[in-house]
């Protein structure tokens, strides 16, 4: 098993999505829309562990 190099927790909802980057080790919060998701993802070109965390109906997407 490889250990990542860093962990994502992010936590989903309809409008943002809550998010915290070990790496960075501050939380931040984005609308949960494509071109926000798509930005942020390109930061995480290395070995990273992302967990999502939905609430509601969300989990079933």
């Amino acid at each position: 098993m490889i250990i990542p190099a860093r962990c994502v927790g992010i936590d989903v909802s309809k409008q943002h999505l809550d998010i915290f980057d070990d790496g960075l080790g501050v939380p931040e919060r984005i609308a949960n829309a494509p071109q926000a998701i798509t930005q942020i993802a390109a930061r995480w070109r290395c070995n990273v562990l992302v967990v999502f965390e939905a609430t509601g109906v969300y989990d079933l997407e």
